[in-house]
This record gives C-alpha cells, structure tokens and sequence, in this order.
C-alpha cells in the first residue's frame, strides 16, 4: 500500500468513526426527547429526521462517496444546525450541551484533507450559533429554555450570558486548535514512520518492501498494457573491501554508489537496496530498447565510483537486464534479472547482460561487456 493509499483509507476510517458518533447521537436525542419536551410531535420528527440524515451520511461513507472538505463542511453544519435547537429548547447558558460545539469541529474535520481549515470553519461557525441564541434570548425576541417553563427557569442576568458565551467560545476555538495541534502532529509522526519502513537504513533507498510493492504496482500496470524494465545490480568485489578495509569502509561504499545510482536514474524509477551488496531499479513507462543504456550508464558510474574511492581495490557492477512480460509475477521477473546479473558477474563482471529475447530493435541481442576507464 502506498503512502498516499494509507492515508485515504485513514480519512476514510475517520469519517466512519465521525458518521457513527452521529449516529448515536441521533439515537440518544430520540431517547431523551419525551423527557426533555413531553408530547412535543415536532421535537420528536427533528430527531427522526436527524438520524434519517446521519444513516445517509454513513451510507454514502461507507460506499466511498462525497469524501474530502465540503463533505466535512456540510455534515459539520447539520450537525450544528441540529444541536442548536436541543441547545435553544433548554436555555442556551443553562445546560451542558454547548459543550457539545467542542466535538464537532474535531469530529468532522478527522476525515478531511483541509484538517485545519474545516475545523476552524466548523469552530466558527459553532460559536456564531451559540452566541447568535444567547443573543436573541437575551433581546426577547426568543423564549428563553421553553422547554424547561416547568421548572421555573428564568432568564439569567446579562453578565452571565456574556460570561456563558465567551466560556464556550473560548473552549471551542481554543480546544479545536488544541486538538488539530496534536492531530497534526500525530499524523507528522505516522507519516515519517511510513518513510522509515520503506527505506534502507544504511543507503536511505527503498528496503526490499518498498521495493516488491512498486513491483507489484508496475506489473498490474503492465497487465494493462504498460512497460517496466528491472535492474539487478550485484557488486564486484565488495567482499573484499569489507574484508581488507573494514565493513565502515563497505558501508561508505555502498552509501557512495546509492548516490551513483539515484543521479543515473529517472525521478520516476524506484531504486532499492535488494540486500547485502545488490542493487534493483524499477524502470517504469520504459521503453525495452532503453533499458539497456540505462543500464550501461549504471555500470560506469558503479566503477567511477569504485575508482574514486579505494583505486586499489575496485568496485565494479555486474547487472541484469529483465523486461516485464505480461504473465510475470514479482518473484519470476526478478530471478530473471539474477540470472542476467549472474551472466555478466561469471563473464568477468563490470558489465551488462541481456537475454536476447528481453531485447527489441535497437538493444543489443547478447551480453555485452562495457569496458570502463
């Protein structure tokens, strides 16, 4: 799975998560409301009808549709519309469901890819409805608690509904931006444990994980019609460079021919440490006739490299052309660039091999041996 797949399938399982909080509240607006306003008809539909739209929300979640911010933007709007009336009915400053302004924002803004901005939004916008009640409560232009006339509720003074209002406001926009925070960072820090399990610790390339996920990528693509060509790369006369000099020398070394290998490739190629002192690059959207300069170019910059650092003891590379066919799978593409590398390593190495039926009009029809320097 790819980073950018991991992270839709997060936002996906957070709007699941956000939809069934919904969800339940629905269930629990309904539970309550008879005890909350006594043969009200009208209360009683408001909670139907909201947990009629919290099913459709989580149905079109749970089928993929209408994910990203203005999904996000409008059910965290119908979720405040909805709370807003239970908050009216029971006096804006006199129970705790303003509270309820604070999940909201963070709720709602899990699932989307504009985090911040949704849920700043949806803070806004929460608060503007809070205080817009306090207000008109306050002008007399709305009852105030109409449904708690049983117990006497009477206005509250002016101080507290100011009080009231920016104790709610203040924890809703200042909490919101508490939580993002954390949430942002918490992603930070998944995302940099992602990098971390797809790359080599010693060379910083792709580790062999890394490696047979874009294979497996590239060959459903060439099941479709595109081209992947494959590099194996297996080292001449490393062995010796960690047995005379020491395995911090073999690690400079390898680290050294990793750089090599990036410059000589596309942004687009992967390029991976396979293991020990082997080397793969995935040619993607490669012309087969191209794979083997590509190739050739590896090859020098390998020995360049090996000449630079220990001229006494060169390094050089042997490496295996394979062409992706359609009937491949991971394992018989790559053995099938082990074989070529194995070709060239036992003609002398410092060269390339190609089968020639992996070879079309302008690549060479055998094994070819580049001489270097």
């Amino acid at each position: 799975m790819t980073a950018h797949q991991s992270r839709i399938e997060r936002r996906h399982s957070a709007s699941d998560h956000a939809g069934l909080v919904r969800i339940a509240f629905a269930i629990a607006s309904l539970l309550f409301a008879d005890s909350v306003c006594p043969n009200d008809s009208f209360v009683l539909g408001l909670g139907v009808l909201y947990l009629f739209v919290a099913l459709i929300f989580q149905l079109l979640i749970h089928n993929g549709w209408a994910l990203g911010r203005t999904r996000s933007l409008a059910m965290g709007l119908v979720d405040i519309a909805f709370l807003s009336y239970p908050v009216y009915l029971l006096g804006p400053a006199s129970s705790v469901l303003p509270f309820l302004y604070l999940l909201i924002p963070v709720v709602n803004a899990a699932s989307s890819s504009s985090r911040s901005r949704v849920a700043m939004i949806l803070a806004g916008f929460g608060s503007l409805a809070y205080v817009t009640l306090l207000a008109l409560t306050a002008m007399g232009l709305l009852p105030y608690g109409p449904a708690r006339v049983h117990e006497l509720l009477h206005m509250p003074p002016p101080a507290h509904l100011l009080y009231a209002g920016t104790f709610v406001v203040m924890s809703v926009v200042l909490t919101t931006n508490i939580v993002l925070r954390q949430m942002n960072a918490l992603d930070r820090m998944n995302r940099q444990l992602a990098e971390l399990s797809q790359l080599d610790e010693l060379t910083g390339l792709s580790n062999r994980r890394q490696l047979f996920t874009e294979l497996h990528r590239q060959l459903d693509r060439v099941a479709r019609g595109a081209q992947c060509g494959v590099l194996m790369i297996d080292l001449d006369g490393f062995k010796r460079v960690n047995d005379q000099l020491g395995h911090d020398a073999g690690d400079l070394l390898l680290r050294d021919i990793a750089g090599a290998l990036t410059v000589e490739t596309r942004a687009v190629d992967t390029v991976a440490r396979y293991g020990g002192d082997e080397f793969v690059v995935v040619l993607p959207d490669l012309a087969p006739e191209s794979a083997f300069p590509v190739a050739e170019r590896v090859v020098a910059a390998v020995a360049a490299v090996g000449r630079e650092r220990w001229p006494t003891t060169p390094v050089t590379a042997s490496v295996g052309v394979a062409i992706s066919r359609v009937d491949d799978d991971v394992a018989t593409l790559l053995r099938r660039a082990d074989e070529q590398a194995y070709t060239a390593k036992r003609a002398g190495g410092n060269q390339v091999a190609i089968a020639e039926n992996e070879s079309l009009d302008e690549a060479p029809r055998e094994s070819k041996e580049i001489l270097v320097g």
